[in-house]
């Protein structure tokens, strides 16, 4: 069979490199945890390599459960948790191969220890090689007594600390460690770990210990979380630990942890508290046990009544475990097929301190939650819960987008606003129909500029309602709008409606709230306003018929520059669609120089992509995917756009030739400061002289910026 280490070897024998075998296995261990997919937020799901011989990896995000004696005598914790992916170890009598590699051989384990870090040496000394043989990673210990005396006096002890964890580290270099680090009130402390991590590469794993334990320190929180990412390798593994109970799974999947100790399990169940996900309960106050786990089906039941019963903390151990193991189950299921934010924002309903955090999040961080997060997601509906979804990242993007690359089609005469509809896109509903035939008995029907006002992505302007998530948002339509959403929508309105020729003029098929939206941009640009007469509803024939005297009467009112040519001018519908969306990916005025009239497209057989070419030529430009809203350009494509200098979606790869399906991290030389988790880019050959393949990036430049070792782009596209 070959190995990495094997492979590693070849390459050095080839290259003449001299290396030393610990060189080798230094190298080795720097791939310890892979990226495989970021989702929103800072949410991701990886795989961690848990020992150089071991052919299992360990997915994460994960739930860590705890390793007692009770539970390895116990047939039914052994039913339910014997093929558990990863265990903790706190006591030095399961450190046997017996356990490890043999009776537990397919988990992973971490050993903790809550004694001296001198005690923590001697056991790694004496237990040596166990540590180096089996699928274990040693946790350091934080066991500075206390540090909440002043500032100062906490620096010093830290850094003492720190110095005797030097010492382990640069000692057994071969080995993987975890890193446990507890912050009290001074929250900076943390820069005193930084260089330490850095300069040893095989602290592997980052344990908090109790970090979200007072969440009152919102923006304390998210900086050290931000420090992390932005000053620290990306592979870092982050791991959660101390005071955490089931419903804080979802908040913490979100910031970006990757492991999380359920240990706190064992000590609320000690104390005879009940694990309902909600919230716990005190075991003397239940009546009805709301789980049919073999705990609560079983004797459970029997012992609620009972005061001191070391059989009934068994079981609620057993049930408290079980609880929030599954719970991370349901998480981890969101987090790879549903739309996790949504799943986050109901589950934070029960705790107004998690909501507080995701808002205090979407605001003030967005620019760095943007290098992390998925901004496009596949065949997903996204259900908006009201004001803890009108700042996610995704929908800030989508704004942020707009109003930065949208620009007006230089022959436009009129610019009409609609309302939303619930189904998307938009033209596929009854109402938007109905305003579309109306307006395509106009001659000059291209000339009109459509602009859907909507909560809480702001508007759409008609051009881009495929794309996400305008595609596939659902918010309920009560014409019932808060403070917050008018805010967002006539801020984005007098943005986009400046970029338009002052004398164009706007007339509104709007009623309700909606009106509130054109009363506060109406004030503060210069274009004119023109009401329907709206006495029911906007599809009414009333309401219709007067859109279309409006529509007659103001079409003529502007002029566009007369220098216009025929073949700059798109009638087509999705020519226009497909000219703003390049646009919208690649930047403004990009789609200009690839769509023209001498395009042309097609629907595929099972109608989920458009391909885009050139009908001279027959080239392929491009590929536009239905569920994502996205145009995949091909190379002939890129080629015709890449070289420009607004162009900023580009990787450059360290070859003339590119091979395989995914770019790794070594392989890139240089690459735009603007590339986003699943943006499409384009790889140039070493000498940026030729387009080589085209893909889509699984990170972002940040995380490029900040690790050495991945997978960075899914390519679908090589020159042969």
């Amino acid at each position: 069979m070959i190995t990495t280490i094997s492979i590693l070897k070849k390459f050095i024998d080839f290259v003449n490199i001299n290396l030393t075998a610990e060189i080798i296995n230094c190298i080795i261990m720097i791939h310890f945890f892979e990226l495989i997919k970021n989702g929103i937020g800072l949410s991701r799901i990886g795989k961690i390599k848990i020992h150089k011989s071991s052919k299992k990896s360990i997915y994460t995000p994960n739930i860590i459960i705890p390793f007692k004696q009770f539970f390895s005598n116990n047939a039914e914790f052994i039913d339910s948790f014997g093929c558990h992916d990863i265990f903790i170890i706190s006591e030095e009598k399961y450190l046997k191969e017996e356990i490890l590699n043999k009776r537990f051989g397919e988990s992973f384990f971490l050993y903790t220890h809550y004694g001296t870090l001198q005690k923590f040496q001697e056991i790694l000394e004496e237990k040596k090689e166990i540590f180096h043989n089996s699928n274990i990673i040693p946790i350091i210990p934080f066991n500075i007594p206390t540090i909440s005396i002043n500032k100062k006096f906490s620096e010093n002890e830290i850094k003492n600390h720190l110095k005797n964890i030097e010492i382990i580290l640069k000692d057994n270099p071969n080995i993987n460690f975890g890193l446990s680090i507890k912050i009290y009130k001074d929250f900076d402390l943390f820069n005193l770990y930084i260089s330490l991590i850095e300069n040893n590469i095989n602290i592997k794993i980052l344990n908090f210990i109790d970090l979200f334990k007072n969440l009152t320190y919102y923006r304390r929180i998210i900086d050290l979380i931000k420090d992390i990412k932005e000053n620290l390798d990306n592979n870092l593994v982050l791991m959660a630990s101390g005071t955490i109970i089931s419903n804080y799974l979802p908040i913490l999947v979100y910031f970006g942890f990757d492991l999380v100790d359920s240990s706190y399990s064992l000590l609320i169940s000690s104390n005879n508290l009940y694990e309902s996900i909600e919230t716990l309960l005190p075991i003397s106050k239940i009546k009805f046990l709301p789980c049919s786990c073999l705990s609560c089906e079983g004797k459970l039941s029997k012992l609620l009544g009972e005061k001191h019963s070391t059989e009934k903390i068994d079981l609620l151990c057993y049930h408290n475990l079980l609880t929030i193991k599954n719970y991370m189950n349901k998480t981890v299921q969101y987090l790879h097929t549903e739309d996790f934010r949504n799943f986050v924002e109901k589950s934070s309903l029960n705790n107004p301190n998690f909501i507080s955090l995701l808002r205090i999040f979407d605001k003030a961080y967005y620019n760095f939650t943007k290098n992390y997060s998925q901004l496009n997601q596949k065949n997903k509906i996204i259900n908006c819960l009201g004001p803890s979804s009108y700042y996610r990242p995704d929908f800030n993007y989508f704004r942020n987008k707009i109003n930065e690359n949208f620009e007006p089609e230089s022959w436009t005469k009129l610019i009409v606003l609609f309302p939303c509809s619930a189904k998307k896109p938009y033209s596929l509903s009854k109402s938007h129909k109905k305003f579309l035939k109306i307006l395509r008995k106009i001659p000059e029907f291209p000339a009109i500029q459509e602009i859907i006002l909507t909560s809480p992505l702001g508007l759409i302007p008609r051009q881009l309602e495929d794309i996400y998530p305008a595609h596939s948002y659902d918010i309920p339509v009560t014409g019932d709008w808060d403070n917050e959403e008018i805010k967002i929508s006539s801020k984005m309105l007098i943005r986009v409606l400046n970029k338009f020729n002052k004398d164009i003029p706007i007339i509104c098929h709007l009623n309700g709230r909606y009106l509130d939206i054109v009363n506060q941009t109406e004030k503060e640009i210069e274009h004119k306003f023109f009401y329907t007469d709206m006495k029911e509803h906007p599809t009414s024939n009333d309401s219709l018929d007067h859109l279309n005297i409006l529509i007659q009467k103001h079409i003529s009112s502007y002029l566009p520059d007369a220098s216009i040519t025929k073949e700059n001018y798109l009638s087509n519908t999705w020519l226009r669609k497909f000219k703003k969306i390049i646009d919208f990916q690649f930047g403004s005025g990009l789609g200009t120089l690839l769509i023209n009239n001498e395009i042309k497209y097609r629907k595929n057989k099972l109608h989920t992509k458009i391909e885009i070419f050139n009908s001279n030529t027959k080239s392929i430009i491009g590929n536009f995917e239905i569920s994502s809203g996205k145009i995949q350009l091909a190379i002939k494509g890129a080629e015709k756009i890449a070289f420009e200098k607004d162009f900023l979606k580009y990787i450059v790869f360290d070859g003339s030739n590119i091979s395989g399906n995914t770019l790794f991290r070594p392989g890139i030389i240089d690459f735009s400061s603007d590339l986003y988790t699943n943006d499409n880019v384009c790889i140039f050959d070493k000498e940026k002289k030729n387009v080589i393949g085209m893909g889509n990036m699984i990170v972002s430049s940040e995380f490029i910026k900040n690790t050495t070792s991945g997978r960075v782009v899914k390519l679908y596209e090589i020159k042969k």
